[in-house]
């Protein structure tokens, strides 16, 4: 009798805590026009979770500056326990025409990486707020939860697409792609974009909150660079000379995100 009761506790014993081993994705769930999930895995000996979004063609949603027409995404894991998540990690972006400014997003299979602090076994509870545009912007709930270990991280089928999204952000300027100069001429930002095999190639601009920024447009090029000029304009008190912006910069599917102080064009070599 002993025996049968000690087996019967070691398997209800094992029901409860083989969650915390197998739970390293959610269910898709359906949420016209999107279906969502979390996910989570072990890359390269670091924990992460993901927030797969999978949209319908011709919808988008948006990156973490949505430009002048788009929703901020926006996460909370508060009612978490054991872990603390950190800051999304988002691919590179992609610049959207919509006709009224345009935005800054993603279409198709996208996906948010969140770097994970935890402890051996946890509770990772997700709600947040994203939006998905076509021809109307539309504000969609996600929300899951997740019970994992370490080792359940280990053995997570999702270390690949993890990776990818992980690969997928904006990486360092480098000779292959790098931001040469920016200057400012009262009127436009002039920005000299060089790298090896240059191919279309395009330029995202995050504005300071008292600044209104254009389109980038291609005034220029070489076999090695092109010239981009984009309108700008600042408030008397917040003036683009000598500040720092960043830019995000795509040639194909290779991009970069830079920081570079804006100088006065008028000192440049000519």
């Amino acid at each position: 009798m002993f025996g049968l009761r000690l087996s019967v506790f070691f398997a209800a014993f094992c029901v409860l805590i083989a969650p915390a081993r197998a739970l390293v994705d959610g269910p898709w769930v359906e949420n016209e026009p999107a279906r969502y999930r979390l996910i989570a895995a072990e890359v390269d000996g670091a924990p992460y979770a993901a927030l797969q979004i999978d949209l319908k063609p011709g919808w988008h949603t948006y990156w973490r500056y949505p430009g002048a027409s788009g929703l901020e995404p926006e996460f909370d894991f508060a009612d978490s326990q054991g872990v603390r998540a950190l800051a999304p990690l988002f691919p590179a972006p992609r610049f959207f025409d919509d006709g009224v400014g345009g935005f800054n997003g993603y279409k198709g299979m996208a996906g948010f990486v969140f770097p994970l602090i935890m402890q051996p076994s946890v509770e990772l509870k997700m709600s947040g707020l994203i939006g998905v545009c076509r021809e109307v912007c539309v504000p969609m709930d996600v929300a899951q939860k997740l019970v994992f270990n370490r080792d359940g991280l280990k053995s997570s089928p999702h270390k690949e697409t993890i990776a990818a999204l992980l690969k997928a952000q904006p990486q360092e300027p480098s000779k292959d792609l790098v931001i040469r100069s920016a200057s400012f001429d009262g009127v436009s930002i002039q920005l000299v974009v060089s790298g090896n095999a240059l191919d279309d190639v395009s330029v995202i601009t995050i504005p300071g909150p008292h600044d209104i920024i254009g389109q980038p447009r291609i005034v220029g090029r070489d076999k090695d660079a092109f010239l981009f000029e984009i309108s700008a304009w600042a408030k008397l008190d917040q003036p683009l000379i000598g500040r720092k912006l960043t830019f995000i910069v795509r040639a194909g599917e290779r991009a970069i995100e830079q920081k570079i102080q804006v100088r006065d064009h008028r000192l440049l070599p000519q």
